[in-house]
């Protein structure tokens, strides 16, 4: 008997570690989709399943932490499968909608984002090692957030538009989304948020509207959400320099 139990804990044990590294498996499969459907001209698909690959990469990190099963290797995993899903799929996605027929400008800010990407994986995973990451802010912009602003565009366009200048101002975006993952500015991470407290009622009213929004308009509140989200943090930045620079003004005034 003692034996058969020994058996059930090592069985329940062995599922509790494989279970998140199955999740991240999975995400690094609809990345893969995710590349094949853009090369065969389905760009569609191929940014459904670059967000079918965001949910896993959700799913994967909340399940290791509720299951205490956060492993060093699953860590890693993580992110060798987060540069695949959000970095080359995205990058190989947006060269083929739009930036294919520009092949100097779309193959250098299409790889400029994969770089950028892989930089803020591996600065993401030092800081963790050595426990400077904090749990409100993300430094620099997630490399998922930052493949949902690709993948929002391509859906709410669905086939590029015939402007003049829209492949530089998507090569632009393209650009900046880069440098805003390897930037020092801060973006909320949402892991603070306590539903339990009353400070907290706002934010799942917001999130109650969003979910809202994404059922009733899901190509345009993406669409929004993601550019927002990406803005937010050099907006936080800003906000911040000119408080800092009128600060000692408003000071001198009043002793004045």
């Amino acid at each position: 008997m003692k034996n058969k139990r020994k058996n059930r804990k090592r069985k329940n044990l062995n599922l509790v570690y494989v279970i998140p590294s199955l999740l991240t498996i999975l995400n690094l499969y609809f990345g893969f989709v995710a590349i094949n459907f853009a090369i065969k001209g389905k760009f569609s698909l191929s940014a459904l399943f670059i967000i079918f690959a965001a949910v896993m990469d959700l799913m994967d990190g909340r399940t290791a932490r509720a299951l205490r099963s956060s492993t060093p290797m699953g860590r890693e995993l993580d992110s060798l499968v987060d540069l695949v899903s959000f970095g080359v799929a995205p990058s190989i996605l947006i060269y083929l909608w739009a930036l294919k027929d520009f092949p100097k400008l779309g193959f250098f800010v299409s790889f400029l984002f994969v770089v950028g990407g892989a930089l803020r994986l591996a600065r993401f995973n030092t800081l963790s090692k050595d426990g400077i990451s904090s749990k409100r802010y993300f430094v620099g912009l997630p490399i998922p957030s930052a493949a949902l602003v690709l993948v929002s565009t391509v859906l709410f366009f669905k086939t590029p538009p015939e402007w003049k200048f829209f492949p530089i101002a998507l090569g632009i975006v393209v650009f900046f989304t880069s440098f805003f993952m390897i930037s020092r500015f801060k973006f909320r991470s949402f892991k603070d948020v306590n539903l339990k407290s009353r400070e907290h009622y706002f934010t799942l009213f917001f999130f109650s509207i969003a979910l809202s929004a994404l059922a009733a308009w899901p190509t345009k509140t993406l669409f929004f959400l993601a550019y927002g989200y990406a803005l937010s943090g050099p907006a936080t930045y800003l906000k911040k320099v000119i408080l800092q620079t009128f600060k000692p003004v408003q000071e001198d005034e009043q002793r004045v």
